[in-house]
């Protein structure tokens, strides 16, 4: 069920631009955060979700090397974190700088800051924080995309106890089938202990979904490349899929 947080009015300012969103498509991944990239990714796909994006991540007035990320705490009020756009994980310096998006890395930044304050990430979520000095890698799309557009998405099998997505056949392909024909959307694929291109747990977009080929493209951000599958060896691998249509965020 798609629920909008009620959420008080803030002046929002230095929106970042088309050309800004476009570069999350050619950003690649290099810590543990392919939820968010490919939640900002799939976001930039659809006209109410760049607008949701320039809304929640603006340039700051007064000083353009800071940049305002705004994300949702559970009672629905928006938070603003500010962050320096040269801004690097504590310990990880020569990874980070890795991230030339410095829209990217201040999100990872304010999502460290926001979950440090909250603590409201999913239990498994908290339990792999257990291994790390920080807390931006490792959440699930969910909760990441609630918290940024303070809407509910739509949900199939995230959390279940299941191994890939044939016990779901059929509201999967209810789904695929509205994907097929509004080509606005906004969803990731997850795997879980199952692997595709070597790879526990981790978070694709969904690109496009073909009903008369029998196909999904999927990309995932460290190689950054398309990968066209059959929709039965999609939902033989993955796990779950999380997301929007365009008019959820209208």
């Amino acid at each position: 069920m798609l629920g909008r947080i009620n959420a008080v009015n803030t002046s929002f300012r230095a929106s970042i631009t088309d050309k800004d969103i476009d570069g999350f498509e050619h950003a690649k991944q290099h810590f543990s955060d392919c939820y968010l990239m490919s939640s900002l990714e799939t976001l930039s796909q659809t006209q109410n979700g760049r607008e949701v994006l320039k809304k929640q991540i603006q340039y700051d007035d007064k000083n353009p090397k800071l940049i305002n990320c705004y994300l949702y705490n559970e009672n629905g009020i928006k938070e603003k974190y500010t962050v320096p756009t040269n801004a690097v994980v504590g310990k990880y310096e020569k990874l980070y700088r890795l991230q030339p998006n410095e829209i990217i890395r201040s999100m990872d930044i304010s999502i460290d800051q926001y979950e440090t304050k909250h603590k409201s990430k999913p239990l498994i979520s908290r339990i792999a924080d257990t291994f790390n000095d920080y807390t931006f890698e490792k959440n699930m799309p969910s909760h990441f995309m609630k918290v940024l557009t303070g809407v509910e998405p739509r949900v199939i099998a995230e959390t279940d106890f299941n191994l890939d997505l044939n016990s779901y056949r059929a509201e999967v392909m209810e789904l695929f089938e509205r994907m097929d024909k509004e080509k606005e959307h906004s969803f990731v694929i997850g795997t879980g202990v199952k692997m595709l291109d070597g790879r526990h747990w981790h978070v694709y977009v969904i690109q496009d979904v073909d009903l008369e080929e029998g196909t999904i493209t999927v990309k995932e951000k460290r190689g950054n490349k398309p990968r066209k599958m059959s929709i039965d060896a999609a939902l033989n691998t993955f796990k779950y899929i999380v997301g929007y249509f365009n008019s959820d965020l209208g």
